[in-house]
């Protein structure tokens, strides 16, 4: 069973055997062994039946399965290849013993190349470092077998030398040369092409280094730099040179690089060749940086005005100064060439002593490099000459629409040939010639005037600034005022008519007409007395008007008056004083006159249009004239105890009385205190009319008015109304008046100067006329402002700046000898004051209040005891502020200015301008003036990114305190009048007893009635104040008595003081009666008809 078990396996196994064909443990083998071949090459295939002896076999060789050699004993095949021999190769045994023993091998696959390979040659470096050695390999990419011979050439003429014959393929020389190699195996051997040359340089132990000859701290574009390679230890050797770089320039072959413009930054390289193998190092990289822009020099100058007889020192600033060499220019004129005034030299200041425009740039190698010229530095040389302003014609106010012409003169030198500018109000030109003429004067041409003298062909050689000469142009054509001795012409007689101009101001001529204003004046048919007066001997409706100048300017038409001949007792209402406009209040008196009626006694009869029927009286008297009054009067006389005889009814008078009570208005100039000014004050009555003497005054605070309530119950500011004209308003008093020293009496011009006046002040006007004194209103308030401090009274600003920005908190605080403040200010573009509660909150002696577009103005503080302080400016701005001092700075201090953005950090690469001239423009973030002077006084304002803030005014005072000579000789004759004022009232007393209506106040107004120069100087306003602080002086209350529409008395009243009198010898006084002691004490309201 078991023995049929085991041949029933063994048949089916050799069926299994018999069916499946071949075996394949056969293995064909080929060398090379390599799956590249090359066409050329030969292969030799050896099959291995891995199974008794070889000669126990027969061979057979497939290609792709088609047999390409036939069984045989030989075990091996030898091809020599070509491209077409690619492909996939195998070979049969066949067992000797049965032809279907046969056996497979694996399959070969070969890949012939048609091209010979080529060697490649590579190293780890292409130099041989000093003492080491450079790695060669040699190798067929993609192939194997191969064995490599190596070749070295010393020089590119010499003849090759086989270095080494085997099958490394990789050496380390340590010579330099030129070197190659080729591969080879098989056999018979097959060659690769050689390798390619490879240069293997010997480095040598020379170190090497790029210089630049221009030792720069910065290189601009457009310079020409030298870049040298340096070979250390070399100087003997004669060296090639290889340059290698970054930038775009193209290396030289020599020692030296020019780049002779310079535009790029790159590194630059460079090594030295002694010979074909032999070389430095490259040197390290040298760095070259090339700025883009040209630099920019900056001009400094010690000062700006060079003072006769002195130098200036210029200084043309420019980083790494040392590195350059400075040129300087200078321009005689804006429009005049440049002159170069230094060429090239290392130092880079320069003294001038001329004026002109001046400018430097920078300069340095070859060929010369210039950096950007320098902005222009304007300098002035003063000259000793002094000009004198005149005015022609010289009147001391103008009207507007009259020509006058301002004149320049400089008398000292009459060699040089001069131009001239002007400083002038509101005008942004400046006239060259000697002479401004003004064809149309306005109120905008008041203000001062000053020039300084340019030479004609150095126009940077100045003279000092003249004087200042002041122009006032008041804007209310002048009225003429006509009257006549007489209103009817006697018989064979003539009346003298006489015309005026009432103002301050002189030069007029006069014109007549009779008639209409359009006639032609009237000429020698009527005989000319003097300036201003005529006979006529004709009647008629008589007019005048003033003019002057070369081109006449005319005054408006006086009134009319009509003249009559003189009837036999012709009857003729007049008026008294003959004003041609009358005011309600206002005391009058209508005459009815008998021409030629000689002596003879006459009753009056008069009829009227008006309401109020007039008393049949020679003269009408109305003690308050009223609306009511107003009409056509008429009147006529008839002989007493001859009834008959009776004159006719006269003309028609007609009497205008105007319900308005009229009000002064008050000008001042100037508005703001320099040493050594005057303040003039100038007085007017709307609707001009005639007959009025001014009364001036001086402002003195009342603080405990300064409040008022609303009945809602609530703190409002306090409103300043001094007219009391709406009765609809709140207000309240805040200041009292005092007249100033010879006012009492008022005075004929409406001018009024103040000599000495050195703090800020307070004034007020008004007018009166008649007897009782009929009053205006009072002016408003007008304010003459000191920068300067008092010590007194001074007002201090925090932040300690003129210009703030919108919202910001500010703190305005009043020191001085009182306990008792109040913060005013006078906003732009308005003419009332306002006190600190309107914007913020007074707390002590300090306002804080938050800054809007209403804080804009002028502030100063005033005490309890009536000082005033100095006076600044604060003005609001949202997004760049100029920081500026807000007091006046010292001559000789030191002043910083600064520029801010919102929220208030300074900044820095600021432009700074002083008169709209560019003064300072570099990346500091302030302006410093070290020691200032009155040159630097002006107008500033800084710029940055395109900001510009608003101007400020930098006013600079002078550093010397004058001898207060006036203040002594004030205190010498305060006390002489306290030493000399009991003996000459007693004298007074002794000589006036008996006499009861002489009092000391009316000789005193008399006195100043006769006045006629109403100035008051240094000397008399220190006595006078004296006077006014003593114990004894006088405070009146004053009240106007004017009637309201409803008959009841105005109560218009002012405290002011009045006459400087001992209450005590008002009570000693000789006189019993009451009216006249109330003239020196208790003066009552309403009883004081003074003003």
């Amino acid at each position: 069973m078991g023995h049929t078990f085991f041949c029933m396996l063994s048949f089916f196994l050799l069926n299994i055997l018999l069916d499946c064909g071949h075996t394949r443990d056969a293995e064909l083998t080929y060398k090379p062994n390599s799956p590249y071949l090359f066409t050329g090459e030969s292969v030799t295939f050896t099959c291995d039946m891995r199974e008794g002896n070889d000669t126990d076999w027969h061979y057979k060789f497939n290609r792709n399965g088609q047999q390409i050699v036939s069984f045989s004993t030989k075990n091996t095949h030898s091809l020599k290849l070509t491209a077409d021999l690619s492909g996939d190769y195998q070979c049969i045994g066949r067992h000797n013993g049965s032809e279907k023993d046969e056996k497979e091998s694996n399959s070969v696959t070969l890949y012939v190349s048609a091209h010979k390979p080529k060697v490649t040659l590579r190293a780890d470096r292409t130099a041989i470092p000093v003492g080491g050695s450079v790695t060669l390999i040699c190798s067929v990419e993609g192939s194997t077998g191969w064995e490599y011979a190596w070749f070295r050439r010393s020089s590119d003429f010499h003849n090759i030398i086989h270095m080494i014959d085997g099958d490394s393929s990789i050496i380390s020389v340590s010579q330099e040369g030129m070197y190659y190699c080729y591969g080879r195996r098989g056999n018979p051997v097959f060659f690769t092409e050689h390798s390619d040359m490879f240069r293997v340089e010997m480095t040598l132990s020379n170190r090497t280094f790029v210089t630049r000859q221009q030792n720069w701290t910065r290189i601009y574009s457009g310079e020409t730099i030298n870049v040298r390679c340096e070979i250390e230890g070399g100087e003997d050797t004669e060296w090639e040179y290889e340059w290698r770089t970054t930038s775009s320039n193209t290396p030289p072959a020599h020692s030296e690089y020019k780049i002779k413009s310079a535009s790029h930054s790159g590194s630059y390289w460079c090594k030295g060749r002694r010979d074909l193998y032999s070389s430095t190092e490259w040197s390290k990289a040298f760095s070259l940086t090339v700025l883009s822009h040209r630099p920019k020099p900056t001009v400094r100058a010690d000062r700006r005005i060079i003072p006769d007889g002195n130098n200036e020192r210029l200084t043309c600033y420019l980083d790494n100064s040392a590195e350059w060499k400075y040129y300087w220019f200078r321009r005689r004129s804006v429009l005049s060439e440049s002159e170069i005034i230094r060429d090239g030299e290392p130092d880079r200041v320069i003294s001038i002593s001329e004026g002109g425009i001046y400018h430097c740039r920078g300069g340095r190698g070859t060929p010369v490099f210039f950096t950007e010229d320098s902005d222009a530095v304007t300098i002035e040389k003063r000259v000793s000459s002094k000009p004198v302003v005149s005015l022609h014609p010289n009147w001391p106010l103008i009207f507007s629409g009259e020509a006058i012409t301002i004149k320049c003169r400089i008398y000292e030198d009459t060699i040089t040939e001069w131009e001239y500018e002007w400083s002038k109000p509101n005008s942004n030109t400046s006239p060259a010639d000697d002479e401004h003429r003004i064809s149309n004067a306005t109120v905008s041409n008041s203000g001062n005037y000053k020039c300084v003298g340019k030479h004609k062909w150095d126009t940077y050689s100045l003279s000092e600034w003249s004087d200042v000469v002041t122009l006032i142009v008041s804007s209310n054509r002048p009225k003429a005022e006509l009257s006549a001795d007489d209103r009817v012409i006697p018989v064979g007689g003539s009346v003298t008519l006489t015309c005026s101009v009432k103002t301050s101001s002189s030069g007029w001529k006069y014109f007549w007409y009779r008639g209409e204003k359009t006639s032609e004046p009237l000429t020698t048919q009527d005989v000319l007395l003097s300036t201003g007066q005529i006979s006529v001997s004709q009647e008629g409706v008589y007019w005048c008007r003033g003019g002057r100048g070369e081109l006449v300017y005319y005054t408006e038409y006086s009134d009319s008056i009509s003249i009559n001949k003189s009837d036999t007792n012709k009857a003729v209402v007049t008026l008294q004083p003959n004003w041609s406009k009358i005011f309600s209040g206002e005391t009058i008196t209508l005459r009815c006159e008998i021409k030629n009626g000689g002596d003879t006694e006459w009753e009056y009869e008069w009829i009227t249009t008006s309401s109020e029927k007039p008393s049949n009286q020679k003269e009408v008297s109305i003690r308050s004239a009223s609306v009511s009054h107003s009409g056509q009067y008429w009147c006529k006389g008839r002989q007493k105890r001859a009834e008959q005889n009776s004159t006719g009814w006269s003309n028609a008078f007609q009497l205008i009385v105007s319900y308005e009570k009229p009000k002064s208005v008050l000008t001042v100039s100037p508005l703001w205190l320099n040493a050594g000014d005057s303040v003039t004050l100038n007085c007017e009555v709307e609707h001009q009319s005639a007959g009025w003497r001014f009364y001036w005054y001086k402002t003195v605070p009342k603080l405990s008015d300064m409040y008022i309530t609303y009945n809602y119950g609530y703190r409002y500011h306090r409103f300043i109304d001094t007219h009391r004209m709406d009765s609809r308003r709140f207000y309240t008093d805040s200041y009292s008046y005092e007249l100033l020293s010879g006012s009492n009496n008022g005075t004929e011009e409406g001018s009024y100067i103040i000599h000495g006046q050195t703090h800020t002040a307070g004034y007020v006007c008004r007018a009166g006329r008649g007897d009782p004194v009929y009053y205006t209103y009072y002016s408003e308030e007008k304010f003459v402002w000191s920068a300067d401090f008092n010590s007194q009274a001074s007002l201090a600003v925090s932040p300690d700046r003129v210009q703030h920005f919108i919202y910001d908190s500010v703190s305005l605080s009043c020191q001085g000898n009182s306990t008792e403040w109040r913060v005013m200010f006078l906003e732009n573009y308005r003419s009332s004051v306002s006190h600190c509660s309107t914007l913020g909150t007074m707390t002590g002696s300090t306002c804080n209040m938050y800054t809007s577009w209403q804080t804009d103005g002028v502030y100063w503080c005033e005490s309890g005891s009536g000082e005033f302080s100095n006076a600044v400016n604060i003005s609001t701005h949202f997004s760049i502020i100029l920081v500026s001092p807000v007091h006046p700075v010292t001559e000789g201090d030191s002043v910083t200015l600064g520029c801010m953005l919102r929220p208030g950090q300074l900044l820095s690469n600021v432009t700074f301008y002083k008169n709209d001239n560019l003064i300072q423009n570099n990346d500091r973030a302030e302006l410093n003036i070290s020691a200032v002077s009155k040159s630097d006084e002006g107008f500033y304002r800084c710029e940055y990114s395109g900001q510009k803030s608003a101007n400020s005014w930098i006013s600079v005072k002078s550093s010397s305190s004058p001898f207060p000579v006036s203040l002594i000789v004030g205190l010498f004759i305060g006390v002489l009048l306290i030493v000399l004022l009991p003996l000459l009232v007693l004298f007074w007393y002794k000589k006036s007893k008996g006499k009861c209506c002489h009092r000391l106040i009316q000789s005193e107004r008399t006195n100043q009635g006769s006045a006629t120069a109403q100035t008051v100087n240094r000397d008399e306003s220190q006595v006078y104040s004296s006077l006014l602080r003593g114990d004894a002086g006088v405070y009146e209350t004053l009240c106007n008595s004017g009637n309201t529409r409803r008959g009841e008395q105005a109560d218009d009243c002012r405290t002011v003081t009045s006459h400087i009198q001992p209450e005590g010898l008002g009570k000693r006084g000789v006189c019993d009666d009451p009216a006249e002691s109330s003239d020196y004490s208790n003066v009552e309201p309403g009883s004081i008809t003074g003003p």
